[in-house]
């Protein structure tokens, strides 16, 4: 697929661990961006993804998100974020966004990263890397789930106003 230099750029920045995520990013740029020339080009990004499954879709974002160079120093925070994420090879989690909404909710007491072990797992499949921000109610079921060895805890931090205290630094995210 020929993607011109603005659609790299998007591409480069999106989150979204499947096409439907991405869809949705871009059609909000669509909808709220102020710069004309950057809503026509998420305009033909959709339409250029639209046709492809989602595992293409997927392989093209994660091939830019690995090859693309931006052709100016990173301007956005989400630029900055994709080239922070590429150079340091870390591997893009899925569930929450490090800075989703849901981790400044007033009810979110922790942020835990884990692996999904088994396909008996309340959220995501077998082999996943995961990250949640949740209620201490949530926290008593993932806790459950690991006693019945559904899913591992990697790492954990308590969430305050939005603010990460991790129990351990040492930990893999």
């Amino acid at each position: 697929m020929e993607l011109n230099e603005m659609e790299k750029n998007l591409l480069f920045q999106v989150e979204g661990d499947c096409q439907t995520k991405i869809m949705n990013e871009l059609y909000m740029t669509v909808r709220y961006s102020n710069n004309p020339e950057q809503r026509k080009t998420a305009e033909s990004l959709m339409a250029k993804i639209r046709v492809l499954s989602d595992g293409e879709c997927m392989d093209l974002v994660k091939d830019i998100q690995k090859n693309y160079r931006l052709p100016h120093p990173p301007r956005t925070i989400g630029e900055k974020i994709a080239e922070a994420r590429q150079q340091s090879g870390a591997e893009k989690l899925k569930g929450h966004d490090i800075m989703a909404l849901e981790r400044f909710d007033p009810e979110v007491r922790h942020m835990i990263v884990f692996d999904v072990l088994s396909y008996g797992s309340p959220v995501g499949d077998k082999g996943d890397k995961m990250r949640l921000f949740l209620t201490e109610t949530g926290y008593q079921k993932f806790l459950e789930s690991q006693e019945r060895g559904e899913v591992k805890l990697k790492n954990h931090a308590k969430v305050s106003g939005g603010h990460l205290h991790y129990d351990r630094r040492d930990r893999a995210l």
